[in-house]
């Protein structure tokens, strides 16, 4: 169950609502975001979002001391943001443009409604591999059962590779490209922990170190992800469902 009841100050560790609000309110504001041949925004409103946003570790900043201009791609945060937005039809595009569909109109403002449908969408219909260089998929992966892990063995910080061999089977990997455990830590940040990361529910150790790999990263749940999130476990037998 998610808590739709939730403000503005509750969802201030979320980056992804926080900023999608501003995007839903400067669509409103401006009549659209005008659009490239292929989709993605013009650089006009690429530059205002870094600008704006003040993304943690992807501030406007840090994007200039890779990019001379920015555009969309440059942009990750905004990229999957607009992929969220489309998918979720918070907002439809038309002759060229990004415009509030109805449901988008009907959010602006309700900050709760947003962080569960950014939440919905994120794992029900995103596609994350099409963010991944070398896309991993497991069968046996059980998007509840990794949120089970975080809400009851995530009180305090733990590494990428730990989370790997709680969430995935580890020993029934047969087939990967760098080994069982880097491939899943790999799955599982693109698939759980940036979205997470994103919505405010978990945070990262030590974030500033930029020389970390992410398998030797380390996480925690935030007060938010008891908070906006919430589900039944069910005893069969010995065994826990998520």
């Amino acid at each position: 169950m998610l808590n739709e009841s939730l403000g503005v100050s509750d969802l201030s560790g979320s980056p992804m609502c926080i900023n999608t609000m501003k995007v839903l309110t400067y669509i409103c504001d401006n009549d659209g975001i005008t659009l490239t041949k292929s989709e993605a925004s013009y650089r006009k409103f690429v530059t205002w979002a870094a600008e704006e946003f003040g993304w943690p570790g992807f501030e406007a900043e840090e994007l200039y001391r890779l990019n001379r201009v920015l555009n969309e791609p440059d942009f990750p945060p905004l990229a999957i943001m607009h992929e969220l937005l489309v998918g979720s039809r918070l907002i439809r595009h038309y002759k060229s443009k990004a415009l509030l569909s109805q449901a988008g109109k009907a959010m602006l403002g309700d900050y709760g409604a947003l962080q569960a449908e950014l939440f919905d969408t994120f794992f029900i219909a995103f596609d994350h591999a099409g963010h991944e260089r070398f896309p991993i998929e497991y069968e046996e992966a059980d998007v509840v059962h990794f949120l089970g892990v975080i809400q009851n063995r995530l009180d305090g910080w733990v590494p990428l590779t730990e989370l790997a061999g709680w969430c995935l089977p580890l020993d029934l990997i047969t087939s990967y490209r760098f080994s069982p455990v880097q491939d899943a830590s790999f799955y599982l940040f693109s698939h759980l922990v940036r979205p997470l990361l994103w919505l405010g529910m978990i945070e990262e150790h030590n974030v500033e170190d930029k020389r970390l790999r992410i398998e030797d990263r380390r996480y925690r749940k935030t007060p938010l992800f008891d908070r906006f999130l919430s589900f039944w476990l069910i005893r069969d037998g010995g065994a826990t469902i998520h």
